[in-house]
Formats: structure tokens, sequence, C-alpha cells
């Protein structure tokens, strides 16, 4: 049996569910973009899972709709942002 050409990379292992995930921030700059995110209140976990979701929407996005072939990454160059809805609480109507 022949072995892998050397050219060959090893597709990395997708974690199962349930198992933690570490993330190390790298620079200044991934730590900024953080703080943008839990300026929300969330926690990091919660940027994070809210940062993986919106990427992985995109990338998948990109793919079914014949935009990228599957497994390239697309190049984002725009979002979209839904209109601010300030609506009131109940308890806050005057």
């Amino acid at each position: 049996m022949a072995d892998k050409k050397p050219t060959q990379t090893k597709a990395p292992t997708i974690p199962a569910v349930g198992k933690p995930l570490s993330v190390r921030v790298q620079d200044e700059g991934m730590r900024d973009d953080l703080a943008v995110i839990m300026r929300t209140g969330c926690t990091a976990s919660d940027a994070v899972r809210q940062a993986l979701y919106m990427l992985a929407n995109a990338y998948y996005a990109a793919w079914e709709l014949g935009g990228y072939p599957p497994g390239t990454v697309p190049q984002i160059t725009a979002h979209q942002l839904a209109p601010y809805d300030a609506r009131q609480a109940t308890d806050q109507a005057v």
C-alpha cells in the first residue's frame, strides 16, 4: 500500500459535541475584536459561538448557492444588518 504523498495534509478532526474547545487570544487585535462582541453583555464563549455561527452560515451560503466550490474559503466583502427596532418593553410603556 502506498504512503501518502508528502504534500497531502491530514484533514483536521472536528471536535465531538460536548467536548471543550480552546481558542488562544493571539494578539491585541483579536482581544479587541472579542471585546467588541462582549459589549453586548455576553461571555467570551458566547461571543466565539456567535462568530462561529455567522461565519459558518456565510461559508455554507457561498457553497450552496454555487458562488464558490465547496471547501474553498469565500471572500466576504460585506454584511447586511436588519434595521434597529427599539420597541419598548410592556413595563416601560408610557
